[in-house]
Parts: structure tokens; sequence; C-alpha cells
């Protein structure tokens, strides 16, 4: 599967072409403004819902996976007009799947291959894919069935099993969803205020030369940080987002603190407790810009805590349990208290004390 790269940084040039890094800190798709992405630590995602699970004391995998089907199968009908996935009903899945498989090895998702498919436009229609090392997995199955449905059209379920080492065979077949959520969550959008962060870019096609730097394993389907050793994903975070409010839409009000919770227990168990000391917290604004997460405008530490202001923020309940958990790991202190408030503009105050 050849997966074309710059030939001057080496990124590949689905990414360099369809993402810009902007100065205040946000990451948005060229050809749409409005789709927002971040490039996301993933190495733990599925870890973060297993906490969150242990938390709450409910199995959420099945809410998990229906809100990225919901997701994505809209994602994927404005991606792919509507003539053009008709004409694809017809032709067979293969040259779709094969395209949302590159895509999805440049941005990190895993070694995903198309095994085999049958339409006949009947019952025992399916999609057999399988993935190796999967960002998450949880996320991979909606991502799988939300494309199917938006181009077979037919209401579809799927599952898995593991076939080795991280890998796993993957089969979508027309059926009933066991689960259906409330319609979507009107999904959030703020007007981005401006920022100053600077970019030193690859001259041919435009990417942050810091990105650069990451280790595309195009082979295994996974990007390296180095700086930090950690697994990046490059994602939309309104899928996350979606998913979060999914949950407290059928679990209730105490779910935006259980989020932040299993966050701060994620952060603790998987930092180096030695990246975010002394000055290591300089790096904070850039790697947060880096990442697509937002402008931090705010940062005072002092013997009572740490305030914070993130604006242009996202993912809001992941910063609050990320900031937490830093702020402990870099103290020495086994727990804090945390207070947060999202205003109206988008900005994120954060506010952590011993």
């Amino acid at each position: 599967m050849k997966i074309k790269l710059c030939k001057k940084c080496g990124v590949p040039l689905r990414v360099s072409r369809s993402q810009v890094w902007h100065e205040n800190g946000v990451i948005t798709e060229k050809r749409s403004p409005d789709m927002r992405m971040i490039f996301y630590e993933s190495e733990h995602l599925d870890y973060l819902f297993h906490l969150l699970e242990e938390i709450i004391g409910v199995p959420l995998e099945h809410i998990v996976v229906e809100s990225k089907r919901r997701d994505v199968k809209e994602y994927t009908e404005g991606m792919i007009p509507g003539p053009l996935r008709r004409v694809v009903r017809y032709i067979g899945f293969k040259p779709i799947a094969g395209m949302l498989s590159r895509l999805g090895i440049a941005y990190g998702f895993g070694d995903i291959k198309l095994v085999e498919s049958r339409r006949r436009f009947a019952e025992d229609d399916y999609l057999v894919m399988t993935v190796r090392n999967p960002h998450s997995l949880l996320f991979f199955l909606g991502e799988n069935l939300g494309a199917w449905e938006a181009i077979d059209g037919r209401e579809s379920v799927i599952d898995y099993q593991e076939i080795g080492e991280n890998t796993y065979r993957c089969t979508v077949r027309i059926g009933r969803h066991p689960m259906e959520l409330q319609e979507r969550l009107e999904r959030r959008r703020y007007p981005f205020k401006p920022g100053d962060i600077h970019y030193e870019r690859c001259s041919h096609c435009g990417v942050p030369l810091e990105i650069a730097e990451y280790r595309w394993n195009l082979e295994d389907g996974v990007i390296i940080d180095p700086r930090r050793n950690m697994r990046m994903a490059l994602f939309s975070p309104t899928g996350f987002e979606a998913i979060l409010d999914d949950l407290e839409a059928e679990l209730g009000e105490a779910i935006p603190e259980a989020v932040i919770e299993a966050q701060r227990r994620n952060v603790k168990e998987h930092m180096q407790e030695s990246i975010y000391k002394g000055k290591e917290y300089l790096d904070f604004k850039r790697m947060l810009a880096l990442n697509g997460l937002g402008y931090l405008s705010r940062f005072e530490l002092s013997e009572e805590g740490l305030d914070v202001t993130i604006q242009n923020s996202c993912i809001q309940l992941l910063m609050v349990g990320m900031v937490q958990g830093i702020y402990e790991l870099a103290r020495g202190v086994e727990k804090s208290s945390c207070e947060w408030e999202l205003v109206p503009d988008g900005d994120l105050n954060i506010s952590v004390r011993t």
C-alpha cells in the first residue's frame, strides 16, 4: 500500500496537504476550515475508557462504538457526495476501503487491511477488515461501522475477534444496532482567538518541522513523538467530544467528574514523572499548540497550586484531567483538588490545589 511522503521532510502528504497548523494552537483541515483536528496521544485511549468503566461500574464499549459509528457516518456522508456513494454501492466497497485504509495508516490508526467483502444487496452481505496496532480498538470498530453504513445505506452491526498479538479481525454485517443513542447532540463551535505561536515549516509541504520529527512507521501504522516517546494519532476532537456527551446523556451528570478522574489516573500511570518538572513546564504551551489542543494564555505556578487558561480549547474534560495529573506528577503529591470552568468563548480555566 503506497503512501506518498514529502521529499523534503518525510511526512505523509496525506497529512501535510490536508492539515493546517495555525498560530493559535488549532489544527484544521484545508478543504474544510470548520473541521478541527488534533494530534493526540492514542496509546492509552482504550485504557482511559477501561478506567472510566471501573469508576462508574458500567460497561461502556457499546456506547463508545455507537457514538463513534454515528460520528463517522456523518463525516463520510459529508466527505463523499451522495451520487458517488450510490456508484460505490454497485462497484463494490474495495476502492473506498483502500482509500480509508491509507488515510488511517497515515494518521496513525494502525496497520489496516481489507480482507474480503460481499455485496449482493442481500441480508448476508458483509465486510471483513483486520487491524494491527489499532490506535483504539473501540474507535476503529465505530469508524468501520460508520463508513460502511454511509456507503451501503443499510443499518449494520460489527463484531471482532483477536487473531494475534494486538491484531483483530472485524466483521460488519447487516443488522440492527444493539442500541440507539438520542439524536446527535449539537457540536460545540467557538470562534477561534488569535495566537502568536511561530513554526519553522518545511519549505516543500509547509508542515511544522517539529511535526516532521515524528517517526512515521507506515508498515505498522504507528506515529511516535520522539520527544515524549508517545504514540500519536490524528483525528477530529468533535467525535471524541460527542462520545463524552453521549456518555453523559446516557449515564447522567456524574460522567464529567468521572472522565476527569479517569484521565488524571491515566496521565499519572503513563507519563514519565520527569517530563513536566521544572523548566519543562515552559514546553507545555508549545506541546498543546503542536497537538492542536489550544493556546495556553495563562500558566501561573505557585506554592499554592497551578492556574491555567487554555484559549481555543477542545476535549475539555480530558484537558482538565491531564493538567491535574501533570501537576500531581510534578509536585509528587498523591491527590489534589481541581476546579474548572468553560466560558462561553471557549476559554478553559483550570485551578489545581494541593
